[in-house]
């Protein structure tokens, strides 16, 4: 079985905690995917995949659907310093 996705969205969250596994849970929340089951893959985006808007793209997703994700973290105690990115390729069917 091949899995090529044929859409992509954009999402970010910000977690702050003490505990490094809270903040990324707190993240996950804010980025409205804490519900999916992720599954991390590189960075390739596949010829013709299309970007599709955030709201959009969560739409297509069901609450403890598996879901491929490209996650960017950081941690940092350093409240200036924020950055990540979560990139997340998914909806039924491969994408």
């Amino acid at each position: 079985m091949r899995i090529i996705p044929r859409r992509i969205f954009f999402t970010r969250g910000k977690g702050v905690h003490k505990e490094r596994l809270a903040s990324f849970e707190e993240a996950l929340r804010d980025a409205r995917i804490a519900n999916l089951n992720l599954v991390y893959v590189s960075s390739i985006f596949p010829p013709g995949c299309k970007k599709i808007s955030a709201t959009e793209g969560l739409k297509s997703l069901s609450p403890g659907e598996i879901t491929h994700c490209v996650i960017c973290l950081l941690y940092t105690s350093d409240a200036a310093d924020e950055r990540g990115c979560v990139w997340v390729a998914g909806g039924g069917g491969g994408g």
